[in-house]
């Protein structure tokens, strides 16, 4: 009876569970780590951080995070290993979805420099040409 009782519970249970692991933060300390699935190291500053995530089984989320961080940060990131440079324009922009926050990428879309992953269409890293501040958005829905 107590067996029964588990299997017919535990699809419920874990329903619940993975429904429930969705939200919104906006400039949390714990984005860094919802962004790149590992701790923030202390040498790197978050500006702005905005991430959503569906409450839902399936994986879709969104987020947009800013940080001035050293060179061999950003150079890791930009690495021509595993991503290729673009012209930063409109049409690349908006592969982050229609609705940024205000604080991403401010100024015009030719002031930054702008990175793909090679061999796929996921997230986006742009580079401020003035003062090196990186930019990273991702779009999953």
């Amino acid at each position: 009876m107590r067996g029964r009782l588990l299997w017919r519970t535990l699809p419920l249970a874990l329903w619940m569970f993975l429904s429930g692991c969705g939200g919104t933060w906006v400039d949390d300390e714990r984005n860094f780590n919802r962004v790149f699935g590992f701790r923030k190291p202390v040498d790197v500053k978050v500006i702005h951080s905005f991430y959503w995530k569906s409450p839902h089984w399936s994986v879709e989320y969104i987020y947009f995070i800013v940080l001035q961080a050293p060179a061999k940060f950003g150079d890791g990131l930009t690495s021509s290993g595993v991503m290729t440079k673009v012209e930063s324009g409109r049409a690349l922009l908006k592969s982050c979805g229609d609705k940024r926050p205000q604080w991403f990428l401010p100024k015009s879309i030719t002031d930054y420099e702008a990175w793909i992953p090679k061999g796929t269409a996921e997230y986006r890293v742009y580079r401020d040409r003035a003062d090196g501040t990186l930019f990273l958005c991702d779009e999953r829905l």
